[in-house]
């Protein structure tokens, strides 16, 4: 009878598939969510991208996250201007 009724191991393993998959879905909402509130530098880039989080889910959500700053407008580089004429005591 132990085959039929499942064991605590199935339950734990059921509850650790279902927190990782809430933890994925918190990704995905949080990834969308930045998608329509940023500006891209191309007009087409917030469609394919939304295209990609949408169809191909786990590595497009992964991939908009790591690539999204290099694909924005508001992207900052660092540029510092050191060659500003300015006197030293001495």
């Amino acid at each position: 009878m132990e085959l039929i009724s499942p064991s605590n191991g199935l339950l734990y393993w059921q509850g650790g598939t279902f927190l990782v998959m809430i933890g994925y879905f918190a990704f995905m909402i949080y990834a969308l969510v930045d998608l329509i509130r940023s500006d891209f530098r191309e007009q087409h880039m917030k469609l394919i991208w939304a295209l990609m989080i949408l169809f191909i889910p786990v590595i497009g959500t992964f991939i908009y996250l790591n690539m999204r700053r290099s694909t924005k407008n508001n992207f900052r580089r660092f540029d510092p201007n050191f060659s500003t004429n300015q006197k030293t005591a001495k």
